[in-house]
């Protein structure tokens, strides 16, 4: 069985930017714009990996790892941020997150992803 991963960004090119390298691999991936969808998906069908954007309009992607981590309290995250912020890292990891500058190219997405799950052993 595939690990599941929940993408969350207001862009549909960055969600496309996750997402297809996620799935050429062999990752179930569920890709939303939308910070109520994600919250949803959370409750509901909860995923091994959540990677969402820093900036969702009035939330951000810690606000989901909070959230994910009710139902899941293993719950491997990353949330991604434009450019380097140190006040975000600091608050991402007492949550147990990656905070990442978004990845440019396939392999870096891979890398990160890889990097996150090897963290955090499920």
């Amino acid at each position: 069985m595939a690990y599941s991963v929940l993408v969350v960004d207001r862009h549909p090119v960055v969600l496309a930017r996750w997402s297809a390298p996620l799935r050429d691999v062999g990752y179930e991936v569920t890709a939303t714009t939308s910070f109520a969808a994600a919250r949803h998906q959370l409750a509901n069908r909860p995923p091994n990996l959540l990677i969402a954007s820093s900036r969702l309009g009035s939330f951000h992607g810690l606000h989901l790892v909070v959230c994910g981590h009710l139902t899941r309290a293993h719950l491997v995250a990353i949330v991604t941020t434009p450019s380097r912020d140190p006040v975000l890292e600091a608050d991402a990891t007492v949550f147990g997150a990656a905070c990442v500058v978004a990845p440019a190219s396939r392999a870096e997405v891979l890398a990160v992803v890889l990097r996150a799950f090897s963290s955090r052993p499920m």
